[in-house]
């Protein structure tokens, strides 16, 4: 395993940044290389060298740290088959709406209800609020304001 000097010094960098900048470009890539050691320290194997090495020659072919991490991750998703294979038939599902595990639908079904009915009950406390008043026993709030100025 290789500690942050150490691939400084096997990539020739200057400074332990440039190191850290080069696994945070690839960091998807070198996620199975990468361990951390005592006192938080960034390992990587062997494997993981070389990717940075690859990285580090693109970046001296004139390529950005950009560009140059994207070659290297598009050469490992082409290199590397997908992990989970999808199979050609369609997936058959073994329970039915009405028949075993049906509580969970039921709870869901009355929790979707229940939201409804709130709903509606807020929606038309709104109208009611909106609305001036209809009755002598229903007066707004700014009323006796208002006859407390036109009296004045």
């Amino acid at each position: 395993m290789h500690t942050v000097s150490s691939l400084r010094k096997a990539l020739g960098l200057t400074t332990t940044n440039q190191v850290r900048n080069r696994i945070e470009a690839v960091r998807d890539v070198l996620e199975p290389h990468l361990r951390r050691g005592p006192n938080n320290q960034i390992l990587l194997s062997d494997d993981g060298l070389a990717v940075l090495r690859q990285v580090q020659e693109l970046y001296d072919s004139g390529l950005t740290m950009t560009e140059a991490s994207d070659v290297v991750r598009a050469t490992a998703l082409y290199q590397q088959p997908p992990a989970t294979k999808v199979s050609p038939g369609l997936a058959q599902h073994l329970t039915m709406p009405g028949e075993g595990g049906g509580a969970p639908m039921r709870i869901l079904q009355d929790e979707v209800r229940f939201l409804r009915n709130r709903l509606a009950e807020l929606e038309g406390g709104l109208v009611r609020s909106a609305s001036p008043a209809s009755g002598p026993e229903e007066t707004l709030w700014w009323m006796p304001l208002r006859e407390d100025l036109d009296g004045a």
